[in-house]
């Protein structure tokens, strides 16, 4: 198990506990769309990137630009 910050199309990060041990279970875990971008501690991931304890984690799954 995992203690993270989790960001899932939202404006704040919160408190989550997962078991997965990279980005790949993550998805599967949390049902993440295959085209989300997943960035972990501000760094894009790739399904191989091992989440631990403590990280930052964010999912976007559109590319909204403008203000």
């Amino acid at each position: 198990m995992a203690a993270i910050k989790l960001m899932n199309n939202s404006a704040s990060f919160s408190d989550a506990t997962v078991s997965s041990n990279n980005v790949g279970d993550l998805r599967r875990e949390l049902e993440l769309p295959a085209g989300a971008t997943v960035n972990v501690n501000g760094t894009i991931a790739n399904d191989a990137t091992e989440v631990k304890d403590g990280d930052f984690i964010a999912s976007v799954t559109s590319n909204k630009t403008g203000g």
